[in-house]
């Protein structure tokens, strides 16, 4: 519980102050040989309590007295979506790690954004992957460790041998359409040319750019192995980067810069429900100056 106006408590101080300072006046008569009369008066202490109870009570009514129900709601700063070419290009061979064992594509690929997705802790995280066509294989989700699963265990060919990276691009922007965070984020990794698209580029980037996704584009493989230009067009136009891996290592420092440019972090708008109190002191308050002139009118008649 808290006030919504607590320096009305200074007001209470006032009253205790002046209590001190001046007191009652009570009616009186003059009689000679006053000085000599031994008076008994008995002071109604239960009058005087009733009375600051009343004082206190319409003081607390006054500050405004509230309870506040948090009704918070917290969601990711980014959604991130990576689009994965499962082409059968992607079989081709590169160097996987610094002692120069090789090792294919997608499997290199895939062990890259696995470890990239288990780093967005606070982050929606979903998967597209392409081939002949582009399907969803993990919707945006906080379950980073079903997702990472759930990219390991796809396969080259299983979407078909072709690349439909337009129509990868237009269903992340889709996907992403309805969700609410700050920054929209799409990594976009191929090896090739796109050869299968329903959605023609032009449609693609003002998909993107309609739903302001910032998009990463990543070409895997030696150089003129993947469209480079569409690349760097799709890139530039959504603010973005464009970058080229020729190795397993270059990989992951693309991935280490890209999570260091889109920091991790709950977005959290602090929400309440407020409760006024006031009434319950101001009913006392009531009460108490109820049962006080009650009191006092018996007595004034006595």
């Amino acid at each position: 519980m808290e006030f919504e106006y607590p320096y009305v408590f200074l007001i209470l101080f006032v009253f205790i102050v002046s209590s001190f300072i001046w007191k009652p006046k009570n009616a009186y008569m003059y009689m000679p040989n006053f000085s000599k009369i031994s008076l008994h008066v008995k002071r109604d202490y239960f009058k005087e309590v009733l009375k600051w109870l009343t004082l206190i009570t319409l003081i607390i009514a006054l500050a405004s007295p509230i309870s506040k129900i948090d009704r918070s709601s917290t969601k990711p700063a980014h959604a991130v979506m990576l689009l994965m070419d499962v082409s059968d290009s992607m079989q081709g061979r590169m160097i996987a790690n610094s002692f120069g064992e090789v090792d294919n594509k997608l499997n290199i690929a895939k062990r890259n954004a696995s470890k990239y997705i288990k780093e967005r802790i606070n982050d929606h995280v979903g998967i597209i992957v392409f081939g002949d066509f582009a399907y969803v294989a993990s919707p945006l989700s906080f379950d980073h460790e079903s997702s990472a699963s759930l990219l390991n265990n796809v396969k080259r060919g299983v979407a078909g041998s072709k690349t439909a990276m337009y129509d990868a691009l237009f269903l992340s922007a889709r996907l992403l359409k309805e969700s609410k965070v700050k920054e929209k984020v799409v990594i976009l990794l191929t090896d090739g040319f796109d050869t299968a698209s329903k959605i023609p580029f032009e449609a693609a980037l003002r998909a993107i750019q309609s739903e302001k996704l910032k998009v990463f584009t990543i070409g895997i493989g030696r150089y003129g192995d993947y469209d480079e230009r569409a690349l760097k067009i799709i890139a530039q136009k959504s603010g973005g980067e464009f970058f080229s891996v020729r190795d397993s290592d270059n990989l992951e420092k693309i991935y280490n810069y890209i999570n260091k440019l889109q920091k991790s972090e709950l977005d959290e708008k602090a929400q309440y429900n407020t409760n006024y109190l006031y009434m319950y002191p101001l009913s006392l308050a009531l009460l108490f100056i109820f049962i006080y002139i009650v009191l006092y009118s018996r007595g004034a008649r006595k």
